[in-house]
């Protein structure tokens, strides 16, 4: 078999394919702290707030901990209130100035944020106790390279969080609905999703681009299983995994059945079923 090798005009057409995704994020403001973890819907407030607390485990007073691609710096906050000394790191000259005020304005000592990018990562190897990537690698234009990265500057051991497609909550998201509100866009939006998701699977695809807010920029629902090769396919080590929240969309009544499904949801075939998963990766 012939094996086409890279050229540099590859290598060019690669960067120049990826400056409107670089230019795009360095300008955004996530804004998560208000649309998530502070939002006034209680499925979206409680999803996001679970996939939290299922990384915050892993943290321990002491740590130095690298929160890579840290947004407004909702998550470095909680891992520097647990004891943790925090380096927040993000691409977006917004998202790192709103973060700095934040813990500024809240006298927040243990955390510092830097303007960087997760697939070059400006620290030395093994700079880290712990590497944190939540729903980060997803968004870069290369995410192997990403992935590679975090391993980089982690001593041993990362959790990373990635939006997986085989949960009711994602067939809205993809389908370009919102699995927080009731309404024909987001009910209809349901069997959109399942319907790319079927066709993703048939197709062998890694899972299905809901595209970022709006834009035509990709956001990628993963199958779980495309983490687990890759992770395999890069020589490091999987140790677990376990879904974010076994979410449910649409009401809030369902709030209390979806908390007792979420006492299981590192159990097998359960574990796949989360509006994101989260992974235990080690050198």
């Amino acid at each position: 078999m012939r094996v086409k090798m890279a050229t540099n005009e590859d290598f060019n057409m690669k960067e120049s394919s990826d400056e409107p995704i670089k230019a795009f994020y360095n300008q955004h403001h996530d804004k998560i702290r208000d649309k998530r973890s502070q939002s006034p819907y209680v499925l979206r407030r409680y999803a996001h707030t679970t996939q939290y607390e299922g990384i915050l485990q892993f943290v321990q007073p002491g740590m130095k901990v690298l929160d890579a691609g840290c947004g407004d710096g909702v998550l470095s906050v909680l891992m520097a209130n647990k004891g943790a000394m925090v380096t927040g790191c993000d691409f977006s000259v917004p998202n790192i100035e709103a973060a700095k005020g934040y813990v500024a304005e809240h006298h927040i000592a243990n955390v510092e944020f830097l303007v960087g990018d997760a697939e070059h990562l400006p620290f030395p190897d093994s700079s880290f106790d712990l590497v944190v990537s939540s729903h980060v690698l997803e968004h870069l234009p290369d995410f192997d390279q990403g992935l590679r990265e975090v391993m980089r500057v982690t001593k041993k051991r990362a959790i990373i969080a990635i939006p997986t497609i085989l949960n009711p909550c994602s067939f809205v998201q993809v389908g370009h609905g919102w699995f927080y509100l009731k309404g024909p866009r987001s009910f209809v939006a349901f069997f959109t999703g399942l319907t790319k998701t079927a066709r993703a699977l048939l197709m062998g695809h890694e899972g299905v681009d809901e595209t970022y807010g709006g834009t035509d920029v990709p956001h990628i629902f993963r199958f779980p299983w495309i983490m687990k090769e890759k992770v395999k396919r890069l020589s490091f080590h999987l140790i677990s995994y376990q879904a974010d929240c076994l979410c449910l969309p649409y009401f809030e009544s369902l709030l209390p059945c979806i908390k007792f499904l979420d006492r299981f949801k590192n159990k097998e075939i359960l574990k796949n079923l989360g509006y994101g998963t989260t992974f235990v990766i080690e050198k």
